[in-house]
């Protein structure tokens, strides 16, 4: 095997250093070697008109290799490259020594793992060594691993994405349901003077037509509504203490004629004060409660129990109750816009949607076990 002397700052440093000392040059290349290898950066040495290219234990490494797996010899890293950066590396070589060197050989390429995993990695090297023709005639340079790198850049570019693409909505959103509003509130002021001015003309019949355009204007306004509504979760401008016993305690308050009409029972006990949204926060325990009431069994009077249990960075909160419980065919649907729980007439379906959102928005999750004819227990996390 050639031995490899690399040229560069360290090199002419390590060199000086010897030679203004009594050390042996041995032991200058044993450091070297140690602080090219512990630097944990592959490096090559290639001598052109050989063909051979010394690769080092590291170089190899990094792709999942033994040193003796990989024969040094360039066709050997050309085997293992992503096919389609092959072609830019021969480019940059090529301006390289057209330019003698004044053309930077930098790289960043992609290497297949010996596991089939993507390896990124930035190259940098230079020819060091010409003939009196001026043909490159040795070429030297190092790998490093920036896999983790170009993968946070990645995930920076989806999350800014994904964040352009939801304000593109939000303002969608927003604009739609002012817009679309108008011509609602405009449905509505004519059907009312039909019905003020043309009631005897119109007949009973008529009237009762007016009264169904009138009733899905109604419908309309409500989804429109709810749609605005979902476009400006988010919004609040920061997270504030939130006492979640308190927001239930609200919660049964204001709906104290619905729980007595229908005999609901709450139970619930020892909820927690956490940071949070929390009008959003409160939005979700209203619509999952609500939820119970509406959709109770025929057969027995609602209960519903809301616990409360935390485990490392999270609250689990689960809300229990008794009603007519999900077909399992609809379990993995609910949550989406407009899917509407359990009976066809019942809501506009964006409930549990607006949960899903605003849990989200506290990097939880939510979930829900549920039986027909036995309950529901649905589950959400908030992250503390």
């Amino acid at each position: 095997m050639k031995k490899l002397l690399v040229h560069n700052e360290i090199d002419e440093s390590l060199k000086q250093y010897f030679k203004d000392s009594t050390q042996n040059t041995s032991d200058y290349e044993v450091i070297l070697s140690n602080i090219l290898e512990g630097t944990m950066a592959g490096f090559w040495d290639w001598h052109i008109k050989d063909n051979y290219e010394y690769m080092s234990p590291t170089f190899k490494k990094m792709f999942g290799y033994e040193d003796h797996e990989i024969e040094n010899h360039p066709d050997s890293w050309q085997k293992i490259i992503h096919p389609e950066d092959l072609p830019g590396v021969f480019d940059v070589f090529n301006k390289h020594v057209a330019s003698k060197g004044k053309f930077p050989y930098d790289n960043e390429v992609r290497y297949y793992h010996k596991d089939g995993s993507i390896v990124w990695v930035f190259c940098r090297g230079k020819v060091i060594e010409w003939d009196e023709e001026g043909n490159p005639l040795r070429m030297i340079g190092s790998h490093i691993d920036i896999t983790k790198i170009k993968e946070a850049e990645q995930t920076k570019k989806i999350n800014i994405a994904l964040e352009q693409k939801n304000q593109e909505l939000e303002r969608f959103a927003y604009v739609a349901s002012h817009d679309l509003q108008e011509p609602l509130q405009s449905l509505q002021i004519f059907t009312d003077l039909l019905k003020e001015e043309f009631a005897l003309e119109l007949g009973k019949q008529g009237v009762q037509y007016i009264e169904y355009i009138d009733a899905s204007r109604k419908k309309m306004s409500g989804l429109i509504k709810s749609l605005l509504d979902y476009s400006l979760i988010g919004s609040e401008d920061k997270k504030t203490i939130t006492n979640v016993q308190v927001i239930v305690d609200q919660l049964t308050f204001e709906n104290k004629e619905l729980i007595e009409e229908t005999n609901t029972k709450i139970s619930y006990d020892n909820l927690p004060v956490l940071i949070a949204f929390d009008l959003q926060l409160k939005l979700v325990f209203h619509n999952l409660i609500l939820n119970s009431i509406f959709f109770r069994s025929k057969n027995r009077s609602p209960k519903i129990n809301i616990d409360a249990v935390k485990k490392d960075n999270y609250w689990t909160f689960k809300i229990t109750d008794n009603g007519g419980g999900i077909g399992k065919d609809h379990i993995d649907r609910i949550f989406l816009l407009f899917q509407k729980l359990r009976h066809e007439n019942s809501g506009a379906g964006i409930g549990l949607a607006f949960c899903k959102k605003i849990v989200e928005l506290h990097q939880g999750k939510i979930w829900l076990e549920s039986e027909v004819g036995i309950g529901t227990s649905v589950f959400f996390t908030i992250k503390v």
